[in-house]
């Protein structure tokens, strides 16, 4: 009897491959939103700075020019951060649409992989049972030479 065969085993690998694919996908835009994240956080610690420069510069004497771009620089940091904010709710939306699609190829990988296992435990039992038959024949065949 020949080995076990899956028809389907190209799909299989196919499907599995877009699952892959997908995850990665994930991964990747998951580190573009963490890195989002770390930078508005940068830009907070710079408004941070910028407000404890002011107050030195207050203290040891400042110009007037000194003192007018402070405001503008913290209203910049301001923009940045929500320039960032947008783009996270962006990849979010991608991420959420991206985790939908995983769901749907999970699916379809595991739908053939019951079919694939169905077919192996049918393939088994067949062959199990041609095992069987064979012993009882050689049972039979060496209890006739006796």
């Amino acid at each position: 009897m020949k080995g076990f065969k899956f028809k389907l085993e190209a799909l299989l690998k196919v499907r599995k491959l877009k699952e892959d694919q997908c995850k990665m996908e994930i991964g990747r835009l998951q580190v573009e939103r963490q890195k989002r994240i770390d930078d508005i956080k940068k830009q907070h610690e710079g408004i941070g700075q910028a407000f404890s420069d002011q107050e030195a510069s207050l203290t040891r004497g400042a110009s007037g020019l000194d003192l007018q771009f402070y405001p503008y620089f913290v209203q910049g940091k301001r923009a940045n951060i929500q320039v960032l904010e947008s783009e996270i709710k962006k990849l979010d939306e991608i991420i959420k649409q991206k985790t939908s699609e995983l769901a749907k190829l999970r699916g379809d990988v595991k739908v053939l992989d019951s079919m694939k296992e169905k077919h192996q435990a049918e393939y088994k039992k067949k062959l199990n049972k041609k095992i069987d038959q064979d012993i009882e024949e050689q049972v039979q065949i060496w209890k006739s030479y006796r």
